[in-house]
C-alpha cells in the first residue's frame, strides 16, 4: 500500500454532467451532435498535455509503493472534495485549514499531496520538486 497519495487534477475532453453509463458524452459524439467543432475542449487541452508530463514526471520518480498517484477532473466533486477532506485531516489540519485545501483542489492544474494543495506550476520540475519536499518534510518529522 502507497505511503502518501499524490492527486493530480485535471480536466478531461468529455462531457460529464450525467456521466453514468448512459449519459457519458466524449468530444467525438458532442461534436457530432452539436456540429463539427474542432476547438470543443481545445481550451483546456494545453493544460491536459502539461499535467500528462507532470504524472510521467512524478510516476518516473515515485514508484506505485511509496506514492499513489491519482488524476481527477475538477467537476467530479463527489470523489475530489471528501478524498482531499480526509487526506487533509489525516495529514493533522484544522477543520478550517482542510477546508482551504478541499477549495484549492476544485481548480483545474492542482496538484496535491496527502491533502495539502502545492503551490506549484503545473510544470514537470517544479511539481516533483515540491512532493520530493512536502514528503521528505513529514518524514524527517514523523
Amino acid at each position: 500500500m502507497a505511503r502518501h497519495r499524490v492527486v493530480l487534477v485535471r480536466e478531461w475532453d468529455q462531457q460529464m454532467g450525467s456521466s453514468g453509463c448512459c449519459g457519458r458524452l466524449h468530444g467525438d459524439v458532442v461534436g457530432a451532435l452539436g456540429g463539427a467543432d474542432p476547438g470543443l475542449y481545445a481550451h483546456c487541452r494545453a493544460d491536459m498535455e502539461r499535467m500528462g508530463a507532470v504524472y510521467r514526471a512524478l510516476r518516473e520518480r515515485f514508484s506505485a509503493d511509496d506514492v499513489d498517484l491519482t488524476v481527477v477532473d475538477p467537476r467530479n466533486t463527489a470523489w475530489l472534495l471528501p478524498a482531499v477532506w480526509r487526506d487533509a485531516r489525516r495529514r493533522g489540519l484544522s477543520r478550517r485549514a482542510a477546508l482551504t485545501q478541499v477549495n484549492a483542489a476544485t481548480q483545474a492544474c492542482a496538484v496535491l499531496c496527502d491533502g495539502l494543495a502545492l503551490g506549484c506550476a503545473a510544470e514537470p520540475k517544479v511539481a516533483v520538486a515540491a512532493v520530493e519536499a512536502d514528503i521528505a518534510g513529514r518524514d524527517r518529522s514523523g
